[in-house]
């Protein structure tokens, strides 16, 4: 199974502020969800986090988001090629259907738990794929389900 995780996310500016945060999200960048639908699982300073991890706090358990996959391409050649910009300032039409996506979490209380017991000033986030058994995908498709191009953390106060 493919798991994401992400690199150390700068976020000790926000320790001394924990109190004041209102909200926290993860924000998923450059999703690809051409493949098959999935769940995705979101841990916080767990690289280690696989299918089997439970979803608690004490294993830093953030959340989870889900993509409706289109389930591969059956269209001709060259049809589920994603452009890379518009034909012209003018084009008003909508974006190809296989453009990546982005999905954000609301986070809040695992962020603050990682930032009260961490002294790093650091944190990571690991994306666990869950592949659901269907017609048109099976679990072990889950190897090569998830690509993300960044993550970020976005605090408000």
């Amino acid at each position: 199974m493919t798991v994401y995780t992400s690199g150390p996310i700068k976020v000790g500016p926000l320790k001394d502020r924990t109190e004041s945060l209102s909200r926290v999200d993860v924000v998923f960048y450059g999703i690809d969800h051409s493949g098959p639908s999935f769940e995705a699982r979101i841990f916080l300073d767990n690289p280690g986090a696989d299918a089997s991890t439970p979803m608690d706090a004490d294993h830093g358990f953030a959340g989870t988001f889900h993509i409706f996959g289109h389930g591969g391409c059956f269209g001709d050649e060259g049809h589920c090629e994603v452009p890379t910009g518009p034909v012209s300032a003018f084009d008003r039409r909508p974006p190809h259907q296989l453009t990546p996506t982005i999905k954000r979490v609301i986070a809040t209380a695992a962020v603050k738990r990682v930032l009260q017991l961490s002294d790093q000033g650091t944190m990571s986030v690991t994306v666990v794929p869950i592949v659901k058994e269907s017609p048109l995908a099976k679990p072990e498709f889950a190897e090569d389900v998830l690509s993300i191009s960044d993550v970020a953390i976005l605090a408000y106060r």
